[in-house]
C-alpha cells in the first residue's frame, strides 16, 4: 500500500512537470514592438537624428535602453512566468517618441530645403542677369569664366539637395555668390565709363551734331550706338532705318591702337564702298581721324602703350553677320548690309558713340550695388 501511494505521487509529479513544460514551450513570442523599435532606431540614425534633433534623439536612446532592460529581464524567466505587458508599454512609448523625432527631422529637412532652394533661386536670377548681360556685351573675359564656374556649381546644388547634403549645398552657394560678385565687379570695371555722366554727355553731344548734319542738308547720316548694338540711318533728322549690329571682341572699349579689338568712337565718314570684301559688301570709314591720332600719340608719350604700337586702320561697316565678333569693325547680317550698301553713298557722315541713354537697362543693372537683388 505504501509503495502504491509513492508511485501514484511520482506519476502525478511527472504529469504536472509535463504540463508545465508544455506550457513553457507554448509561451507567446516577444511583442512586435521590440523589433519595430530596433528597426526604427536604425532608421533615425540613418536619417541624421543626432544632427537634426540631438537632444530628443539622446533621450530616445536612453528610453530604448531602459525598455530593452525590461525585455531582457523577462527573457531570463521561464516562458510560463513571462509577462510582456510592461515591455509592450515601454516599447510603445519608444516608438511614439521615435515617430515624433522623425517628424522633427522631416520638418527641419523641409525647412533647410526651402531655405537653400530660395537662396539658389535668387542666385540663379543674378546669374541669368549677369550671363545675359555678358553675352549681350559680347564679353569674352574673366567674367565669362567665373559665370561658367557658377553655372556648374548651381547644377551641383540640386544633386546635393536630393542627397540631403545641406552643408555641402550651402558651401556651393557661398562659392556661387562669390563668383557672381567677382563677375559683376569685372563687368563694372570694364563698363565703368558707361556709367559716367561726363562720357554720356560727350556721346550725346556727338549724336546731336550728327542730327544737325542730317537736318541741315536733309542728308543721310549713320549713327552707331555700341551699347545698344544699333546702327540707325537718319535723313533730315529722322530715323530712316535701324539695324542690329555686332562689334569687336573688345567692342565696347574705344579703339586706341592696332590689335586692341576695340570699335572706335567719334565722327567719321564713308571713304570707300568695297565690293566684294572679305565679309561681303563693306563701307570703309576714315579711321584714324585727327582726334584718334592725337589720342594715340598722347598715349604713347605717357607710356600707356608701347613705342612700337601702331594705330591701325581699315575699320569698316561690313557684312558677315551681326552675331560674329570682329576685330573692331561694325558687322551686319548680309541681307541688311546689301540694303545699307545700296542706300549709302561715299562721303556719308558716320558717328559712333558708346550710348546716349543714361537710363539704359544695362546701365541700370550695373548701377546696383554688388550682390544687390533686382
Amino acid at each position: 500500500m505504501k509503495w502504491s501511494a509513492i508511485r501514484a505521487a511520482l506519476i502525478l509529479v511527472c504529469q504536472l512537470s509535463l504540463v508545465l513544460l508544455n506550457q513553457s514551450c507554448q509561451t507567446a513570442p516577444a511583442p512586435p514592438e521590440v523589433a519595430r523599435a530596433l528597426e526604427q532606431e536604425q532608421d533615425l540614425w540613418r536619417a541624421g537624428a543626432s544632427f537634426y534633433a540631438p537632444e530628443e534623439y539622446e533621450a530616445y536612446r536612453q528610453a530604448l535602453v531602459l525598455a530593452r532592460k525590461f525585455y531582457e529581464k523577462e527573457e531570463l524567466k521561464i516562458g510560463f512566468f513571462r509577462d510582456y505587458d510592461r515591455v509592450r508599454q515601454e516599447f510603445s512609448r519608444v516608438l511614439a517618441e521615435g515617430e515624433r523625432i522623425g517628424r522633427i527631422i522631416e520638418e527641419k529637412k523641409a525647412s533647410l530645403t526651402g531655405e537653400i532652394t530660395t537662396r539658389k533661386n535668387d542666385l540663379v536670377s543674378r546669374y541669368e542677369v549677369l550671363n545675359n548681360l555678358s553675352l549681350e556685351l559680347s564679353q569674352r573675359t574673366l567674367s565669362r569664366q567665373q559665370l561658367a564656374q557658377a553655372d556648374v556649381l548651381l547644377r551641383e546644388v540640386d544633386r546635393l539637395l536630393d542627397q540631403a547634403k545641406y552643408q555641402e549645398a550651402r558651401s556651393r552657394l557661398d562659392k556661387v555668390n562669390s563668383l557672381l560678385n567677382q563677375s559683376e565687379n569685372v563687368l563694372r570695371r570694364q563698363l565703368d565709363r558707361y556709367m559716367s555722366p561726363g562720357e554720356i554727355a560727350r556721346w550725346r553731344q556727338l549724336a546731336e551734331r550728327a542730327m544737325e548734319k542730317s537736318r541741315s542738308g536733309n542728308q543721310l547720316v549713320i549713327l552707331v550706338s555700341k551699347l545698344e548694338r544699333k546702327l540707325t540711318v537718319y535723313k533730315g533728322g529722322q530715323p530712316l532705318k535701324t539695324y542690329e549690329v555686332g562689334l569687336g571682341f573688345n567692342g565696347l572699349s574705344d579703339k586706341l591702337h592696332a590689335g586692341d579689338n576695340a570699335t572706335p568712337e567719334g565722327e567719321y565718314k564713308v571713304i570707300k564702298k568695297v565690293s566684294p570684301s572679305r565679309f561681303g559688301k563693306a563701307l570703309l570709314i576714315n579711321y584714324p581721324n585727327e582726334d584718334d591720332l592725337k589720342r594715340f600719340n598722347e598715349a604713347k608719350k605717357k607710356g600707356y602703350i608701347t613705342a612700337g604700337s601702331r594705330i591701325g586702320g581699315l575699320i569698316e561697316i561690313h557684312g558677315g553677320g551681326k552675331d560674329g565678333l570682329t576685330q573692331g569693325c561694325v558687322a551686319l547680317d548680309d541681307p541688311e548690309m546689301e540694303e545699307l550698301f545700296r542706300m549709302i553713298p561715299v562721303g556719308t557722315p558716320v558717328t559712333i558713340v558708346g550710348t546716349t541713354d543714361p537710363n539704359n537697362k544695362i546701365i541700370a543693372i550695373l548701377k546696383r550695388e554688388p550682390g544687390e537683388k533686382q
